[in-house]
């Protein structure tokens, strides 16, 4: 696995790593930035991300994804001196998708906890999680046109499938435009909101009764998750099939269903 860049010499760690029993929470720490992810933050989280997806049998059984100094993330770091060099976006960009990728293949359950603001990669982060919780007033954009890029790491499709292509359209095209947590809570892109202030510990609290479930079967039923949303039904069936059999040679129980279940 390749080291993560490090921060200069004296600042803070980018990203802090807490674990709680089968609970591992990663915390995005740079609140001067509003969390913006910089190359030394996302190489960060692309190593923890891997480390813990890699542990086996110590994974945890569920994460949680978070910001210091409250707020989730103001996207990527456009005032990096780099910003500009095509080489260095490219490193980031590799970040970004190392990231995305690492959180949809994890075995265990990925739960965000918002405040603030969730803006362009912030916001894909988000929405890369398998459950977002957040504070009321917590504001979500893509403001990826207004500093000459186009987003990258799949929030236009997330939005469109979990909360329609309305919002979507709106939170891409109009400039400055903010959607509260509350509105993509009842679009179906929020599963739970809380009181600002209180969406890690309703967060952890959740990845805890989450992670108490069987490791075999929680891992199926994230993949499940993951993979079937996309998927007519016959497809979605098969996928649905193919974990069942999985969980069951996993969790060494006896496939054959009791009479008259599925």
């Amino acid at each position: 696995m390749t080291p993560p860049e490090t921060a200069p010499e004296g600042e803070p760690s980018p990203l802090l790593v807490e674990r709680n029993g089968r609970v591992a929470t990663l915390t995005l720490n740079r609140p001067h930035r509003r969390n913006a992810m910089s190359t030394a933050l996302l190489g960060r989280l692309d190593h923890e991300l891997r480390r813990l997806t890699d542990q086996g049998g110590e994974a945890p059984g569920a994460l949680v994804l978070t910001g210091a100094g409250g707020t989730f993330s103001s996207g990527a770091d456009t005032r990096e001196p780099d910003w500009r060099d095509l080489s260095r976006r490219a490193v980031r960009r590799a970040h970004f998708r190392t990231v995305f990728a690492t959180l949809h293949e994890a075995p265990f359950a990925v739960v965000a906890a918002v405040e603030g603001y969730a803006l362009g990669g912030g916001l894909e982060l988000a929405l890369a999680c398998d459950l977002v919780v957040a504070g009321e007033g917590a504001l979500f954009g893509l403001p990826e046109l207004g500093v000459g890029a186009v987003p990258g790491g799949g929030a236009v499709h997330s939005l469109v499938r979990r909360a329609g292509r309305g919002v979507a359209a709106r939170m891409l095209l109009i400039p400055g435009e903010r959607v509260r947590a509350d509105e993509l809570a009842r679009l179906g892109a929020v599963e739970r909101t809380v009181p600002d202030g209180g969406a890690l510990a309703e967060a952890q609290a959740l990845a805890a009764s989450v992670a108490a479930g069987d490791p075999a079967l929680l891992e199926a039923g994230v993949r499940l998750l993951r993979d079937s949303g996309h998927l007519d039904r016959t497809a979605a069936l098969g996928v649905e099939n193919g974990y069942w059999w999985q969980a069951a040679s996993a969790a060494n129980r006896d496939p054959s269903p009791p009479s008259g279940q599925p």
